[in-house]
C-alpha cells in the first residue's frame, strides 16, 4: 500500500475518519490470507476465521473464496509444507532439522498404525440386525404362541 496508517494491537489497519458515508469496503490482503488459512489449518470453521481477521461471514466468502475452497486440505497441506521444509533443511545438513523429520514420520506412521488397527475387526463382521420396537416385539410375541390361547389357523376351504 502505498499510504501510511497507524496499525492496532492486531496489526489492523486505523483509518482516518472521512466525511464519507458508510463503512469502507474491505480489502483482500496477503497477511489476512494467511490468517485465514492457518485459521483453516488449525481446524477453525468459517465463522470463527471470519472473527480472526475481523470481517464478517459473507465478506470472508466474498473476499477469500479461493482460501475457503481449501479448508478442507488445509490442514493436510500445511503438513505437508512443514515436512518439506524440514527435508529441505535436512537435505542441506541440519542435523536438528533430520531429527525432527524422522520425528514427525515416525508419529504419523504411528497414528496410521493405530487407525488401521483400531478399524480391523469392524470390516468383516455382519452389519447388526435392526432392533424392533415395543409394538413389533409384541406383535411378534403374540403371534409366537401355541397351545390353547394359539391365534386360529387361516381357513383353507371357501364358504360359498
Amino acid at each position: 500500500m502505498a499510504e501510511d496508517f497507524d496499525v492496532d494491537l492486531f496489526g489492523d489497519p486505523i483509518l482516518s475518519r472521512e466525511e464519507t458515508r458508510g463503512r469502507p469496503e474491505h480489502r483482500w490482503s496477503l497477511e489476512n490470507s494467511n490468517k485465514v488459512l492457518l485459521a483453516f489449518a488449525r481446524g477453525l470453521d468459517v465463522k470463527k476465521a471470519a472473527i480472526a481477521i475481523g470481517v464478517s461471514v459473507p465478506t470472508l466468502r466474498k473476499h477469500y473464496f479461493a482460501e475457503v475452497k481449501k479448508r478442507d486440505a488445509a490442514k493436510l497441506r500445511m503438513e505437508m509444507t512443514q515436512l518439506a521444509r524440514l527435508n529441505k533443511a535436512a537435505a542441506e545438513g541440519n542435523i536438528a532439522a533430520e531429527k525432527e523429520l524422522g520425528k514427525r514420520l515416525d508419529k504419523a506412521t504411528l497414528a496410521d498404525t493405530a487407525e488401521r488397527v483400531a478399524n480391523r475387526g469392524r470390516n468383516g463382521a455382519p452389519p447388526a440386525l435392526p432392533r424392533l420396537g415395543k409394538k413389533e416385539e409384541a406383535t411378534a410375541k403374540a403371534e409366537a404362541v401355541t397351545g390353547k390361547y394359539a391365534p386360529r389357523p387361516i381357513p383353507t376351504r371357501m364358504m360359498n
